[in-house]
Order: structure tokens, then sequence, then C-alpha cells
């Protein structure tokens, strides 16, 4: 069974305060323990392209680790980031490369500006598809757990955004 997750916001602050506080989100995330660029390079349409490769702390809990390949401390997750100055666009694509053989877990972010220019639309778009966990019911209940998660941790992502645009005074009143 593949379980989505859709988030659209519209922060009240411009394109470039917030593509800056999402790039911090990596060091303020306590799910996060190491985070290492792997690529940064210009791509061929000319968007800055940088690759980063996270350790996460394995979140699913014990009683639904079922599974042997749940059974990690750690997950590895790989976010790829395009950013398009000129169009004022940004994307990124998480995916998890600990159980790859097993599930789908990815997410599709997008930044862009709004028609009031000083507006930020952020979007992601998320699934989770556990297809090779043992007994299926297990998986199902691992679906369900980290779409609610994700869902959790995508609101306080939003947050954190915000927290730090009213720390440093970039909220427009």
């Amino acid at each position: 069974m593949v379980l989505t997750v859709s988030l659209v916001h519209i922060f009240q602050q411009p394109f470039q305060t917030i593509k800056t506080y999402y790039s911090q989100i990596r060091q303020k995330d306590d799910v996060v323990k190491i985070s290492e660029l792997i690529d940064a390079h210009i791509d061929e349409h000319g968007f800055e392209y940088t690759k980063h490769r996270l350790v996460c702390h394995n979140v699913i809990p014990q009683v639904l680790r079922r599974d042997q390949i749940l059974h990690i401390p750690e997950i590895l997750i790989e976010e790829e980031c395009w950013y398009d100055e000129k169009g004022q666009k940004f994307w990124a694509r998480t995916r998890n490369l600990s159980w790859s053989e097993i599930a789908t877990l990815s997410n599709i972010i997008t930044l862009s500006i709004t028609p009031n220019p000083t507006w930020t639309k952020y979007e992601i778009d998320g699934i989770t598809d556990f297809f090779g966990t043992q007994p299926h019911g297990i998986g199902y209940a691992v679906e369900y757990f980290l779409k609610k998660y994700t869902e959790k941790k995508l609101l306080e992502h939003i947050k954190i955004i915000d927290q730090e645009c009213l720390k440093n005074n970039d909220l427009l009143i």
C-alpha cells in the first residue's frame, strides 16, 4: 500500500530568506546525527546542485521492527537539491537509502515565489511504500507510522523556519 503526504505552506517572507533557512534545517533537526556534503556543482542547466548524505536515528518504534532489516540504529538518507537563481525556484528530493530494497520513502520539496514577490510557497509531496517486509501487516503499520511521523516532522520544519525568521527579524508585519 502506498501512503502519500502533501503539504503546502505560504511563508510571508521572501524566497531567498526561506531558502537560506531551509538549508539549515539539517543542523537543527534532532533526528539528523551527521550531514555530509557529497557533491556541489553547477549543472548543465545552470542550476546550483548539491547532494548531502544524512545519517539519522531510526525512528521506527521497536514494536514495529519485526522484520530483521528494520533492526538498525541509524538510517541513511540522501538529499539532492537544485537551485535556479534566475527563476527563483528551489527543489529538493530526499530518499531513504537504508531500506531501498524493501521500501520507497521519498519527499519532493519545492520553494517558489508567489504572485506576491515577498512571499514564498513551500510545497512537499512524499510517498511511503513498504513492499518487502514480512509479515505484510507490519509493513502497513510501519507505513502508517512513517506517514504520521513525516507529517509531524514537516510541520516542525515549518516551525523552525518561522522561528529563524522571527529570531532574525525577517518576519514581515
